[in-house]
This record gives structure tokens, sequence and C-alpha cells, in this order.
């Protein structure tokens, strides 16, 4: 046997010696191998790690430069018009879009014509329209979202279209659009559409039609709620509050005397503002629905005339806990009675139920 002696010349001739066996020479190699494999992902890392510190850091400073820009560009058309702009990588170019849609959606008047003035100087029409074919859903919403804060008429034949897309993100982005382009004809598209897109955000629909105004949002809310069945009359009734006053209160009298449906009668139960009269109140107060007797208790505290007072003593022995507990609410409420006279109602109450809920609601504002 040949005998194995170190050299202080080589570190590594451990590695090349002839004398192992062979399993003893494959473990040796392995662990040289796994040495060198963690030492090549150890500088992988760390230079992954440096580039994307160094990429977050160049991304920042283009978004602040631009952001600089957006802000002066909306105070003045000049700058917006004139100034030379940042330059713009390939790779900045879906952030600078989501920068300045970000920008454009936080203003109004003018300074919205000088943001797409400076969106036309910089090159952000051509890019929205060709991510508009992209297959990529989040570049495609992108490019809707773009369009309409552009106010690109040329869209809206294939916005129309979109807005029946399946994609919800897609189409609510598509109907807003619409109504960035034009809000009339936008909003005369989208409001019938709505009851028919339930999944659409709630809160997106509310903004979109905040935005558009509730000069031009009453009539056609006025129509598809009047033409839906009891469903969709419960459900549109959430965004009727942005209608304007005069239509909403004809509107809710309408259902009020018309509709027999619980649903549809609680909706615009909440929405009586007071300055009209609430018709079939005392039928109302007795309706089978424990919630739509709840909603009318709530209604004359708001709005109840000394005619309504009896109404709202035959509620304090209703059977259910809500509807007396808001009947006793709105008698203390009410704004022709005093101290006294409340302790007067409470004394005369027969039924121990009553009084203890009017007793409940006095403590809650401070009456012994």
């Amino acid at each position: 046997m040949i005998r194995a002696t170190f050299t202080g010349g080589n570190s590594l001739e451990w590695l090349f010696r002839y004398d192992f066996d062979t399993l003893t020479t494959i473990a040796l190699w392995s662990i040289a191998a796994v040495l060198a494999t963690t030492v090549i992902l150890f500088v992988y890392t760390v230079g992954l790690r440096v580039a994307t510190i160094s990429s977050n850091q160049q991304r920042r400073s283009f978004l602040a430069r631009w952001r600089d820009v957006f802000a002066t560009s909306m105070l003045d058309r000049e700058f917006a018009a004139q100034q030379t702009l940042p330059r713009v990588r390939r790779a900045d170019r879906i952030d600078l879009l989501e920068e300045w849609n970000r920008a454009r959606s936080m203003v109004y008047g003018s300074a919205v014509d000088n943001l797409i003035d400076l969106a036309t100087r910089s090159g952000i029409p051509d890019l929205a329209r060709r991510l508009f074919r992209s297959r990529r859903m989040r570049s495609r919403i992108l490019a809707v979202q773009t369009v309409g804060h552009l106010r690109l008429p040329e869209f809206r034949a294939e916005l129309g279209e979109l807005v029946n897309d399946e994609n919800t993100a897609l189409s609510i982005t598509a109907a807003a659009a619409l109504v960035d382009i034009d809000a009339d004809s936008g909003i005369a598209l989208v409001v019938p559409m709505i009851n028919r897109r339930r999944d659409w955000p709630k809160t997106r629909v509310s903004i979109l039609l905040r935005q558009a105004g509730s000069e031009r949002i009453s009539e056609p809310m006025y129509r598809a709620i009047r033409s839906e069945g009891d469903s969709g009359k419960t459900y549109l009734l959430q965004f009727a509050r942005l209608m304007e006053a005069e239509i909403l209160d004809a509107l809710v009298g309408d259902l009020l005397r018309e509709s027999r449906d619980p649903g549809v009668l609680n909706a615009a139960l909440k929405l009586v503002s007071g300055f009209a009269g609430v018709p079939r109140i005392a039928a109302l107060t007795q309706n089978d629905a424990w919630f739509v007797r709840m909603q009318a208790a709530k209604v004359l505290g708001r709005v109840g005339q000394e005619e309504h007072l009896s109404l709202l003593e035959a509620l304090l022995d209703d059977p259910e806990w809500w509807v007396r507990y808001r009947a006793a609410q709105a008698i203390t409420t009410l704004p022709f009675l005093g101290p006294n006279q409340l302790r007067r109602i409470r004394l005369r109450q027969s039924d121990p139920f009553a009084g203890d809920i009017l007793q409940q609601a006095f403590a809650e504002v401070g009456l012994a």
C-alpha cells in the first residue's frame, strides 16, 4: 500500500490522491462540489440583492422626478406644454403610466387638461393604445383606465363592449372610462347595467356616479329604478342618495305609495328626507315585516309631527324588541316634547315592556 504524504505546496492536493477507495473519492468530490455551489449561490444572492436595491433606488428616483412634473403641470399649463421632460426608459413605461393615472384620478377642471397635454408630450397615448390590445389582463385594465383618463373618443365602441366583459375589474374600469370620455352618454349606458352587474364593487359604482354629478345621474337612475322589479329596486336604491334631492323625494314618495315589497319599502324609508310627507306612514308602522316597522319608527323620529306621537306609542308594544327600541329613541328625539312630557308618556304606559324601553332610551340621552 502506498502511503499518502501531504506537502505544503498545494492545499487541494488531497482531491487528486489516488490511494483512496472509490467511495471516499466520491465523497470528497461531493463535498468540494457543495462548497463550490454554496460560494456561487452566495455570490449570486449578494449580486441579486445589490441589483434589486439599485433598481428600486432608480425607480424611486424616476417616480419622484415625474411626481414633481405632474404636480407643477397641474397648476401651470405653460409648464405642461413646454418643460423638458425626464427621460423614460422602456422599463419605466408602465411605472410612468400608473403614476400618471394616479395623478389624473385626483384632479378636476383645468388641471385635467394640463395633465392630458403633458401625457401627449410624453407618449402616454401611444403606449396606452399598444397596451389596449395586450393579452395580459393587468396591462389591459391599465390601458382602459388610461384611455378613459385621456378622454380618447376613438375607444368608445370598444369600451362599450368591454362593459359586458365577464372580468369584473375590466368591466367596471371600462364603465368608468366611458363616463370619463363622455359623461352623458356614459351614464346613460352604465346606469341601466348596475343592477345586472352586481359584481361591480359598490364603492366603485358610487365613486363613478358621484364624479358624474347628481344632475347628470338623477334622470337615468329614476328611470332605472322605476323599471326594475322589486329586487332591482332594492339594490339600486343603495345609490339613490346621489340623486338630486327633488327627484329623490319624488321617487321615494312614489315607491312608498305603490310598493308592497318589504325590501323596497325598507330601502325607500331610509331615504326619506323630511322635506315632503311620508305616504302611508300609519300603514307602514303596522307592516307585517318587523324591519319595515322599525324603519318607519326611525323615520318618525326624524320627520314626525305631533299627530304621529300616537303611532310611535303604539310601536312601544310591538313584539319585536328592535321596533320598540327604535320607537322609544324616536320619541326622545321629537323636538316638540320636553322632559316633563316625556316622563308623562312613560308613566301612562300600561305595558311594562313599553315602560322599560322608554326608560332605557331616556337614560341614553341623560333623562332620568
